[in-house]
């Protein structure tokens, strides 16, 4: 997509490090912030750097980060609703993914990768596990990234439960062997280990994926506890020796008091996906306890039903309310962390900020302020009043990837789902 631009981003409203600011501005240099602070102070340092303004009725804030996706269920959207988790399972999903062809997969993702960048998402964990063939899938949703400008992180599924369908299936060397293949054309960063969960790999597979995280110093990331399960799944991948302080736990909802000083004491962090959830039917994961803990924990859209991490922040917020019973549980400060810097230390990527220094990529939104009441910190307005259709334009490593409509490569997206659902039958 070309060389990232240089350019000085003045906002007469942004929000930096949680808090509203006026007259900020940024420095965009080789994707990242270089500089930033007040407008003056840093045009003073940066005078040879050509500007890019935005006025009082818009407010910039940093590129939300989705820990957690399956893309390809978009396709189950609409039919395969108010379904038990098991027949969702079994009569949707793995009827459907395991027809898509490496094109079929290109198509989607670009779909879904352009709704996510419209509603202001610019990281994306892909927890994908369309790889019993070989990398030609994994490969499709690179290049459907590549191609909207997305940020991803292609966590790559290892599975070998015979009861999952052959298309998801691999034996522990071709899971290993497709993985290290991956992480040489790709940038390394691009690719970490997923074995699916401890039902979906078995322990050899399990030990493997740990040992895989350890030599190649990856993220591995796992689906956790997601359903009740009386033997503790939290002890389980620690017996295993899964958990580190590379585990990224997705769910984490049927846990004990004893399992979450476990994932403390290895350093695990955790993805919460609360839409999905109340979806599915899941529970409401301990989101205070894992904070009162020090887990860094954050946000993902899963099934996508309607993949905004704003809607996140808001249902994960609401949530821990009713859990707790308690209006101050999961206010906005915390809640607009878990889709911002959070989630971006929850799954170990250099974004979610508008600062220069360690978290110093170059993505942020711009959102229309007319949504934000003149005595409404902007913060909290983003967190429980946002939608979509407040984002303006999505910027990823400083160059605009969504500019409020849809691009022609996404409407040819619509048209080839189209196409695609009729072939499937949905």
């Amino acid at each position: 997509m070309g060389n990232p631009p240089t350019e000085l981003i003045r906002c007469a409203r942004a929000i930096a490090s949680g808090e509203e600011r006026n007259d900020y501005a940024f420095v965009v240099r080789d994707g990242t912030i270089a500089d930033a602070g007040d407008f003056k102070t840093i045009h003073e340092r940066n005078r040879e750097v050509p500007a890019r303004a935005f006025p009082a009725d818009r407010l910039v804030i940093p590129g939300l980060i989705n820990g957690h996706s399956h893309a390809y269920q978009i396709l189950l959207r609409g039919w395969a609703d108010d379904m038990p988790f098991e027949q969702w399972r079994d009569e949707a999903l793995y009827r459907i993914v395991p027809k898509l062809a490496p094109e079929d997969v290109y198509w989607v993702f670009v779909a879904a990768f352009s709704e996510m960048l419209a509603a202001g998402i610019t990281t994306v964990v892909e927890f994908f596990y369309l790889n019993g063939g070989g990398n030609a899938h994994a490969e499709a949703v690179i290049n459907a990234a590549e191609a909207t400008g997305m940020r991803l992180v292609l966590a790559r599924a290892w599975m070998d439960n015979p009861k999952a369908p052959a298309e998801f299936r691999e034996s522990v060397d071709q899971a290993r062997t497709r993985t290290l293949e991956l992480r040489a054309k790709y940038p390394p960063s691009t690719i970490c280990v997923a074995p699916h969960s401890l039902h979906g790999a078995s322990e050899e597979m399990l030990r493997a994926a740990a040992r895989f995280a350890r030599e190649e110093a990856c993220d591995l990331h796992i689906h956790v506890a997601e359903r009740p399960d009386p033997a503790g799944q939290i002890s389980a991948l620690d017996r295993l020796g899964v958990l580190s302080e590379r585990t990224v736990a997705v769910h984490a909802i049927h846990v004990t008091e004893e399992e979450k000083d476990v994932l403390a004491s290895r350093g695990a962090r955790v993805v919460y996906n609360p839409t999905t959830n109340l979806y599915l039917g899941d529970g409401i994961a301990d989101v205070s306890g894992f904070r009162r803990r020090g887990i860094p924990i954050g946000l993902g859209t899963d099934a996508n039903v309607k993949p905004s991490i704003l809607g996140e922040m808001r249902a994960a917020s609401y949530l821990q309310k009713i859990r707790c019973r308690n209006g101050q549980a999961l206010g906005a400060v915390a809640a607009y962390r878990m889709g911002t810097l959070d989630g971006a230390r929850a799954v170990g990527v250099l974004a979610g900020d508008l600062t220069a220094g360690a978290a110093s990529a170059a993505d942020f939104i711009v959102l229309d302020a007319s949504g934000v009441d003149p005595w409404s910190p902007a913060r909290n307005a983003v967190v429980y009043r946002a939608e979509a259709h407040w984002v303006r334009a999505t910027f990823v490593n400083g160059r605009r990837v969504y500019a409020g409509q849809p691009s022609p490569l996404a409407l040819a997206a619509r048209s080839e789902l189209a196409a695609l659902a009729r072939r499937l039958q949905l």
